[in-house]
Parts: structure tokens; sequence; C-alpha cells
């Protein structure tokens, strides 16, 4: 008796793995980066980092490369690894692109918020954009308590959620990038890790429009905050910033071995 899978012809389809040891290296270095354990300038050692991750330097190498494609590490011959320095033009350009990913992402977000309240459904529509108070609302506390490193986490997870929330995995990876680049840029500035101090009514305009479902007035904010941002990086203003100066200055990272020996 002929059972009836056996006439099925089945999709070609991808084996699933679990995260790999490069992934996992490269996750790690990107957090080390966007939290300010790894800061512009530094240096990525292979030997001791290879050892303190109990990897092989092979597996680190090709992590790092994954890192030098997206402008986080900077590879110098003769000289090894660094985390990028952003200065202003470079900060100024990179603005650019990021302004580019944003405004699509808000677009996208705009249009379902308008589409959901169209279909008689502002209940969805305030639940879509819920994330985006709740970081709206961490900044604020962040600024009253003068938390600046907060405030400035606050702000980044509200801009990579606009990308989440319009469900395109493109706009989400390149967003997973953007603020790590942006992070870098912050603590690249010469004057210190700082924030806008009026974050929240800039918050509070875009988060009006998502709600709204204007995405031409969502784009006009976006453009005009960023576009302020790569101007004042430009002429070095340091005007309606807030700055925390125990995030001024790095000594380097603690690469500590484990034992002697280890991967090679």
């Amino acid at each position: 008796m002929t059972t009836r899978h056996e006439g099925v012809r089945l999709p070609m389809m991808q084996p699933l793995r679990r995260p790999s040891i490069i992934d996992q290296a490269e996750l790690e270095l990107r957090n080390a980066i966007y939290y300010g354990d790894l800061r512009p300038g530094d240096g990525v050692p292979e030997v001791q980092v290879s050892r303190q991750m109990g990897i092989s330097r092979s597996s680190l190498r090709e992590a790092c490369q994954r890192l030098v494609r997206d402008g986080l590490l900077t590879q110098i011959p003769g000289r090894g690894l660094f985390v990028t320095h952003m200065d202003a033009e470079t900060m100024s350009d990179f603005i650019d692109y990021r302004l580019g990913i944003e405004m699509q992402a808000a677009t996208i977000v705009a249009d379902r918020v308008a589409g959901l309240r169209e279909a008689g459904k502002p209940e969805a529509a305030e639940a879509l954009l819920s994330p985006l108070r709740v970081s709206m609302e961490r900044s604020r506390a962040a600024l009253a308590a003068e938390e600046v490193i907060e405030a400035g986490n606050a702000d980044l997870d509200l801009h990579q959620q606009i990308a989440e929330i319009a469900r395109n995995r493109f706009l989400s990876t390149a967003m997973n990038t953007i603020v790590i680049l942006t992070r870098m840029g912050s603590f690249s500035d010469p004057l210190g890790f700082g924030v806008r101090a009026d974050l929240t009514a800039t918050h509070e305009a875009l988060l009006d429009a998502l709600s709204s479902g204007d995405g031409s007035r969502a784009r006009a904010l976006l453009r005009e905050s960023l576009q302020e941002l790569a101007g004042r990086l430009r002429a070095g203003a340091d005007e309606d910033l807030v700055r925390d100066p125990d995030l001024l200055e790095s000594s380097g990272p603690e690469w500590t071995t484990i034992g002697e020996g280890g991967p090679a």
C-alpha cells in the first residue's frame, strides 16, 4: 500500500542551526562598543581577546571582519584592529545614511497607524506605538535624574523600535548597526558624551506625527533633528546639550587573559 506522503515533493529548505561561536563573538564585540566598554580608538588585541572569550583566533578574526565590514572596527595594516573613531565629517555622512533608513521606517509605521485608524481600530494603533511611549518616558525620567547614558539608551531604543514596528527585516538589520554607530559618534565627541536637553520634546513631536498617521510630518521632524545634529557636529557646538563628564575619558579596556593556555 502506498502512503500519501511518498509522492510529495518538498521544497528545498536550509538546515536549522544554533548561533555559532562567531555569531556570539560578534554580538559580544557589538555590545562592548554600544555600552562603552570599548571606546573609539581602543585596540582589539587578537591573542588576549580570543583567550578571554575562549575561542580560536581564527573565529575571533572572522567575527571582527564582520564589524570591519559594518564600519565598527578599523583595520590598520601592521598595527591591528581598533574601534572606529568617527570625526565630524564621517558622522555627517553617516547621518545622511541614517536619515534615509529612518525616514522609510517612519513612513511605513505612519501608514500602518493611518490604516488602523481608518479601519476603526484606534486601540490597535495606540498599542502599536506603546513601546515608543515607554522609551520616551524612560528618556524623560533619565534626564530628570541627570542619567545621561540612560537617556541616550532610551533615545536609541525608540529609534530602533520604529524600525521594528515597521516589520521590515532589512530596515531592522540596518538600524541594529546604526544605533551602535550613533553611540560611537557620541563617544567620539571630544567634548564628551551628550544628549539634547530637549530630547523628550523631540520624541513627543515625532510620536504625535506617527500617532496621527502623518508620515510627511514624521519625515520632516526626523530630517530636522538629524540635520541639526550634523550641523552641530561640523561646527563643534555645545549648546543645548546635557553631558556626562565621567563619560569623556576612557583608559581602555582591561583585556584579562584566562590562563596561559587556551585556543591559538
